[in-house]
């Protein structure tokens, strides 16, 4: 699904919404008032950012909607990003439900009103119980303990690996240990006759891919706090970011550079130009340039059949190794935008993509996601490869999250990411430095989002 880095929402919009909000979120009065034996006949709009094939499954899940609700039917809309689902709102002219990819707008939709809060939904009527969803998944739906979405499907993240390029070199068991991924790429990094990399052991780039080495996965891996204790952005005081990133320093002088770090940089800019295709069977891990790399659920959907790969989860850092097993876990979510035109029924469809397990199910098969509620994960139905069972387990272990939903969104990561960007490869040398200016920049985004 690949719904993690979602771009941030225009501020031209934002601001547009905030002003549209600012007199409270939308009606929630008729929450329980839907008789649903007895009701005219209605249509309910829902929006997302599904295209292509995934676009064409998403659609055929629901009719099963309108078996349950025979006075429903659903309109599927599909190509609407974030952006154009706020313009809709702004234009008065929001759909009933909103599902979308970009986790990271939960917080700024939150804060400005533009999602409802669905508190007195799951509190109302026949109510919802919480603790159908794993832990994780609330530590992204939710924002300043307002829950204004619900999970349909996610994204977790784990290490995927070349088991003949493990057995050449007789390693049987993937890395648990940053130390030990260090190591294990230096046995497998392969080198061409001019130096320049062949086959990558690990490749801790936050430009290689979409998530391979991001600053979500990194930093969960040396627990890393996103903010302090006080909501104040924590780069340059939590010693998690510093560690991460002198570990990516030595990693790529000692595996790729001879012991030099400008070497093995430059060399890994070479590799990372020349990555394959993300999005099929063309992507590094198929075509045997990588041995292991970080990646999302939905890669065994991309794999060819030839490939001897399994997967793990992420390795941790001294201190952190009794995490092992969690991971970083967001994705797809469900909202009532301000002005839904039909809130209580809206709410139905809502609950029913949340929690009923055959949709869950149906469409994790479909497109290789994780679902996202207990009894969906434990189904009997599932037809996944046995690979994808790292992913769910990372879901549903008790230390995985995501990062702190914030009134900035994904701005959260912006300044951080850009330091990162010129840190790994070596126009910028003062980690501590760098950090402290992505933290103060990032704190001064969150005062401006709270005037």
């Amino acid at each position: 699904m690949r719904r993690m880095m979602a771009v941030a929402v225009a501020v031209a919009v934002l601001a547009m919404v905030a002003a549209a909000c600012s007199s409270g979120g939308g009606d929630t009065s008729s929450a329980s008032a839907v008789n649903t034996a007895s009701h005219d006949p209605v249509t309910l709009t829902i929006t997302g950012e599904w295209a292509g094939e995934e676009c064409a499954k998403w659609k055929e899940i629901f009719p099963a909607f309108t078996e349950v609700y025979p006075w429903a039917t659903v309109e599927p809309i599909c190509n609407v990003n974030d952006d154009k689902m706020i313009k809709q709102i702004n234009a008065g002219n929001a759909p009933d439900v909103a599902q979308s990819f970009g986790v990271d707008n939960v917080g700024l939709f939150c804060n400005s009103s533009a999602w409802q809060d669905l508190g007195p939904y799951i509190e109302g009527g026949d109510g919802l119980d919480m603790s159908q969803f794993p832990a994780s998944a609330l530590t992204y739906t939710s924002y300043n303990d307002q829950q204004c979405s619900l999970p349909f499907m996610t994204d977790t993240y784990g290490l995927y690996y070349n088991t003949d390029m493990f057995e050449a070199q007789s390693l049987t068991d993937p890395p648990k240990t940053t130390d030990e991924l260090t190591a294990y790429a230096k046995q497998l990094t392969q080198f061409n006759a001019d130096g320049s990399i062949k086959v990558a052991g690990f490749v801790p780039d936050t430009r290689y891919y979409c998530c391979a080495s991001n600053t979500l996965n990194m930093g969960f891996m040396f627990g890393a706090n996103w903010l302090d204790d006080s909501g104040q952005a924590a780069f340059a005081s939590d010693p998690g970011w510093a560690s991460m990133l002198q570990w990516q320093h030595d990693f790529i002088a000692e595996v790729y550079g001879d012991g030099d770090f400008q070497t093995g940089a430059d060399k890994l800019t070479e590799f990372i130009a020349g990555a394959g295709n993300e999005w099929n069977a063309q992507q590094d891990l198929g075509t045997g340039r990588v041995a292991m790399t970080i990646d999302g659920e939905w890669r065994n959907a991309f794999v060819p059949d030839s490939l001897n790969y399994d997967t793990a989860p992420l390795p941790m850092a001294p201190g952190f190794e009794d995490r092992y097993g969690a991971g970083t876990a967001g994705g797809t979510v469900l909202a009532l935008p301000k002005g839904s035109p039909h809130p209580a029924e809206a709410w139905l469809l809502l609950k029913w993509l949340a929690t009923d397990t055959a949709t869950l199910v149906d469409v994790a098969n479909r497109i290789n996601n994780v679902p996202t509620t207990n009894a969906s994960i434990n189904s009997p139905d599932l037809q996944l490869p046995p690979q994808f069972t790292t992913f769910m387990d990372v879901f549903q272990n008790p230390n995985s999250h995501y990062r702190p939903t914030t009134a900035i969104g994904g701005e959260l990561a912006t300044y951080l990411d850009a330091f990162v960007q010129k840190w790994q490869s070596g126009t910028a040398t003062d980690l501590q430095t760098g950090l402290q200016d992505a933290q103060d920049q990032t704190n001064d985004a969150l005062a401006q989002a709270q005037i």
